[in-house]
């Protein structure tokens, strides 16, 4: 049997529209869920902010780099 998980907001303890919101403050993240009445500023200063670049990495694989190695017998100094 598959329990529900009810969301209490942190700061007015209502369940109705809460949501998750993970805030990253000095490199620390922290997660807190807000009713839309407490989540609102944080809404707004989302709304304020520019998209960033993903943190993930994106695969490299099959791609040569600025600085790639090429076997010797590939090399030509005269092609300069």
């Amino acid at each position: 049997m598959a329990k529900e998980v009810i969301s209490r907001c942190d700061k007015c303890g209502k369940t109705e529209g809460v949501e998750e919101f993970t805030i990253i403050r000095d490199g620390s993240p922290r997660e807190v869920d807000l009713c839309p009445v407490d989540a609102a500023p944080v809404v707004e200063a989302y709304d304020l902010g520019t998209d960033s670049a993903p943190a993930t990495k994106r695969a490299t694989r099959g791609r040569r780099g600025g600085h790639a190695v090429i076997a010797i017998e590939d090399w030509n100094p005269d092609a300069g």
